[in-house]
């Protein structure tokens, strides 16, 4: 009896540890109640013991009366912990009632003469156990309240029973069996605590029994539920370990071979991983948008033949109307009329939306199943992060191609631009067959945005753009080059290319030349353009564009409204004129064969007053190169401003150099050609030179012609006042070569005027002689100083000095020389 009663309290004592560190873990207050209940079961068993062995009435009345106060306490427990398992609604409400009759009860235990049990004429009775020992049994008259002992413990087993339904309900078999065992335990239990109060039983209190089975059945379920928990994460974690590699080779593949590969790959790895009977990208068709055309399909992760389908009918049409759609099973059956579904015995099907940048539905991603679906929140996520992911692709890929058509696309007219231009140039140059290439522009155009303003000159732009765009054909190409420039190219070209030209200038000037109106103004155009017939006339590297544009300009010189076709005589002076510049760009970059010289300006008596730089150029390739040969190249073709600010930099290092020296510093004049004057950076690019060099004022003067300042008066004379407000010297070069006139001479902010070498040639002419007179005597009326350029001979030197001259520049007193040798002019 002994070891029965050590079995179970060994059994409370471990369940009540189990449970009451489970119920901490997990927060789970029944669990708490359910190991309290298992101190008092193991209490129950300990006096159950001691009150077998007693055969003192007195002292077993004692334990009786603990005995059942260790049953009465244990109810409310019991009662809790399976109410608050099951989820009863109203377990608070009857764990309240239960405690209030258990402490009614607790107290009459305590306050009777007698246990609550027992009535009158208590003794003990001394039997022998099943287990073989003996034992004494307290026996007597029932008490008056132990009816309602047994009434307690008859709802309590009926409140099992409906416990173990609920579990049943719930599919908790489990659950629900051991709560049915614990029922008919109790029921046992009832029936031979009544077999020993009436002497007719051999066995021992049982009543712990069920309780006991009861806790050992909940530390099983949480055992259970521990291990059921750890398979779940085990899977979890190789799940979350399978979608970081899918992930991972998803990231890998690359769009860069192509649009079509990066998708079958993409499907192909989803079909491979999720085993997928089918797995179908589709598209609406724009053309038709209830009809489904694949980009990619694939069966056994293996690509069949595209196809469309009606989406009508299909689970397809929820996933493009409302949202992700999935079907575990039967989705044959929901959708009847979807052929597909019951040809290939399709059972189970999910699907995400492809989205466009808007979050619109283009399209969809499908997986069918000829299984029922399983692991169906990790496929949504994984199709979703797909679906995603091929949405971005779809989206980077049109804006790859409206990227593509702009680059391709003048903005403006919507005509292919130059770049464009130059593809089909090159596609056509490749075939081996002749084309020709006209290129024109509208004549005085800068003069209609000037008048009108540039609103009505873009608008005047799309006018004739949409008139050419009608001209141009499958055979006829159009684009526009840019500004007011535009092209059409011919394929194809043979015999009567003379005539051919003469037809399509006339079309083209006919659309130019008709009125555009802007708004209430009629403005009317006209156009120049020059041909050129590739690759017949070009039988070198020369450039279609290049050879089309200066027959253009030849148009142009003959007289605006003309057309001209390029000649191929003049290939040879174009591409000199092409190395000359390109070999020219290349020196400054390199700094290399570019140097300064300096001419000394001087008085009659030949002491140093200031110099004038000049750019001196030693080609590897072709020797020296005059400054009047590469100096209108490099101003046509715009190296001119690089060329410049090569000349600024290396002249102010030159006085930089001389001003560390100690040598004295003399005004130095820079030759500054138009259109670097007419740059708008020139000015501040200029002046931040000056403070980077840290340049004094009155060291440098600029050297200007009459052409450069007459372009913009308004400009120029804004320009050279803040030159000279900075101590820069303006020299005007050149004066009488050009429209020389004293009122817009006056005007200008210089303090130098140059007397041209041509003049100065001719000072023995008696005409000559009255011009530099003249000159002179302008200078010296408007305050100026005045410079003789060209001054060779004393005689010359004599004369001008007569006149009133008094700065000299010419080879009778230097040359042009380095700066080396001009720095001992500064000593």
């Amino acid at each position: 009896m002994e070891m029965f009663y050590t079995a179970l309290m060994t059994i409370n004592a471990m369940c009540a540890v189990l449970i009451l560190i489970s119920g901490i873990q997990h927060k789970r207050p029944y669990l708490l109640t359910l190991a309290l209940l298992n101190v008092m079961l193991f209490l129950f068993h300990a006096v159950s013991v001691i009150l077998l062995a007693e055969s003192n009435v007195v002292s077993a009345i004692t334990l009786s009366r603990y005995h059942m106060a260790i049953v009465i306490f244990s109810y409310p427990l019991l009662f809790y912990s399976v109410a608050a398992w099951t989820g009863f609604r109203q377990t608070k409400t009857f764990t309240l009632g239960f405690i209030v009759v258990s402490v009614v009860m607790l107290i009459v235990n305590a306050a009777s003469d007698m246990p609550l049990r027992y009535g009158e004429n208590v003794s003990t009775f001394a039997y022998q156990t099943m287990f073989g020992d003996s034992a004494y049994l307290l026996v007597g008259e029932s008490g008056a309240l132990f009816p309602l002992f047994h009434l307690i413990y008859g709802v309590i087993c009926l409140f099992l029973c409906y416990c173990a339904y609920r579990f049943y309900q719930r599919k908790h078999s489990w659950m629900s069996l051991i709560l049915v065992v614990t029922v008919l335990m109790q029921i046992a239990s009832g029936f031979i605590g009544y077999q020993l109060d009436s002497n007719r039983s051999f066995w021992v209190y049982m009543g712990g029994v069920p309780p006991t089975f009861l806790s050992l059945g909940v530390l099983f379920s949480i055992v259970y539920g521990f291990k059921q928990k750890s398979q779940e994460l085990d899977e979890a974690l190789q799940a979350s370990k399978s979608m970081r590699e899918l992930f991972a080779d998803l990231a890998k593949i690359s769009n860069e071979p192509g649009e079509s590969e990066f998708y079958l790959e993409t499907m192909r790895l989803l079909a491979d991983f999720s085993r997928a009977d089918f797995a179908l990208l589709g598209l609406v068709d724009t053309a038709n948008i209830d009809q489904i055309r694949t980009r990619v399909a694939l069966k056994n992760a293996l690509p069949i033949g595209n196809f469309s389908y009606q989406r009508r009918g299909t689970p397809c049409e929820n996933v493009l109307s409302i949202d992700a759609c999935v079907y575990q099973q039967g989705v044959a059956d929901i959708f009847p009329t979807d052929l597909m579904l019951k040809e290939e015995k399709i059972e189970s099907y999910i699907g995400y939306p492809v989205v466009d940048a808007d979050n619109q539905p283009i399209g969809l991603l499908v997986l069918l199943f000829t299984t029922p679906l399983h692991h169906e929140a990790m496929l949504r996520t994984i199709v979703d992060i797909f679906a995603t992911r091929i949405s971005a692709e779809l989206r980077r890929e049109k804006l790859q191609e409206e990227l593509k058509a702009t680059a391709y696309t003048d903005y403006l007219t919507r005509l292919p631009n130059r770049t464009k231009l130059l593809q089909h140039i090159n596609r056509l140059s490749q075939s081996g067959q002749d084309s020709m290439l006209m290129q024109f522009d509208l004549d005085h155009f800068g003069e209609v945005n000037q008048r009108y303003g540039y609103d009505v000159g873009d608008q005047i732009i799309r006018i004739i753009g949409e008139r050419l765009s009608s001209y141009a054909s499958d055979g006829v190409f159009v684009s526009r080059n840019g500004g007011d420039e535009f092209a059409v190219v011919l394929p194809n070209v043979r015999n009567g290319i003379s005539s051919m030209l003469e037809v399509h200038w006339t079309a083209i000037q006919a659309i130019i030349t008709r009125t555009c109106y802007v708004g209430h103004r009629r403005i009317h155009l006209d156009c120049s353009m020059g041909a050129v017939v590739f690759p017949s006339q070009l039988h070198s590297h020369f450039d279609v564009i290049g050879a089309a544009e200066h027959a253009l300009a030849r148009a142009k010189e003959e007289g605006r409204g003309r057309s001209a076709l390029f000649n191929p005589s003049l290939l040879a002076h174009f591409e000199y004129t092409r190395d000359i510049e390109q070999s020219l760009v290349e020196a400054v970059e390199k700094n290399k064969g570019l140097s300064v010289f300096y001419q000394p300006k001087v008085d009659k008596e030949g002491s140093l007053l200031g110099a004038e730089a000049l750019l001196r150029w030693h080609s590897e390739e072709r020797g020296f190169i005059s400054p009047a040969e590469f100096i209108p190249i490099a101003e046509e073709t715009g190296a001119i401003h690089a060329l410049g600010l090569w000349v600024i930099q290396t002249v102010f290092t030159h006085i930089q150099q001389w001003q560390e020296q100690g040598k004295r510093i003399v005004p130095i004049s820079i030759n500054v050609t138009a259109s670097q004057f007419d740059d708008e950076s020139f000015l501040s690019t200029l002046l931040e030179q000056l403070i980077r060099f840290h340049i004094p004022k009155g060291a440098v003067e600029l050297e200007l012609t009459e052409s450069g300042l007459l372009r913009d008066k308004k400009s120029a004379i804004k320009t050279l006042a803040e030159l000279r407000a900075k101590g820069i010297g303006v020299a005007l070069d050149d004066f009488g070569t050009g429209y020389s006139s004293l009122s817009y001479l006056s005007e200008l902010p210089i303090n130098v005027l140059k007397i041209d070498k041509s003049f100065v040639d001719r000072i023995n002419d008696e005409k000559g002689k009255e011009l530099i007179r003249a000159i002179i005597a302008i200078s010296q009326t408007l305050g100026l100083d005045n410079v003789a350029e060209g001054t060779e001979t004393l005689e010359q030197v004599e004369l001008l000095s007569a006149m009133g001259c008094s700065v000299f520049q010419g080879y009778y007193f230097s040359k042009p020389i380095d700066e080396a040798s001009f720095s001992t002019w500064l000593t």
